[in-house]
């Protein structure tokens, strides 16, 4: 679990060009900002899907508690993680006038976006 949010700081920190500060003129590619959300969402789902032999999940990322009541504190937690990189790309596509290219992540053979 560690070398995964490890790589997941890693690809976020790309993303941004592994800066700490911004300012007002700072620029930064909406294209990578874009493809790390699309990726950290493949994560997500494969966290949430996977299944060892005996069906049971890997990673327990959702829990049911006893009553049957699913407590979807993970899946919130990477949504927004997800929202606050789609709106950041928007935002910077507006404002440098580039078009990002949309494109599909293959969630079955887990082919990540390059950043």
């Amino acid at each position: 679990m560690k070398a995964l949010m490890d790589g997941l700081l890693v690809m976020h920190m790309a993303a941004f060009d592994h800066r700490t500060e911004f300012y007002l003129l700072s620029g930064v590619d909406a294209q990578k900002l874009y493809n790390a959300a699309r990726n950290t969402e493949a994560v997500a789902w494969k966290l949430a899907t996977a299944r060892n032999a005996r069906n049971e999940p890997l990673l327990l990322s959702n829990g049911t508690d006893g009553n049957g009541v699913t407590n979807l504190s993970f899946e919130r937690e990477f949504g927004k993680l997800i929202g606050n990189q789609d709106t950041l790309a928007r935002i910077v596509e507006d404002k440098s006038n580039r078009a990002i290219r949309f494109g599909v992540v293959n969630l079955t053979s887990m082919v990540f976006l390059p950043v």
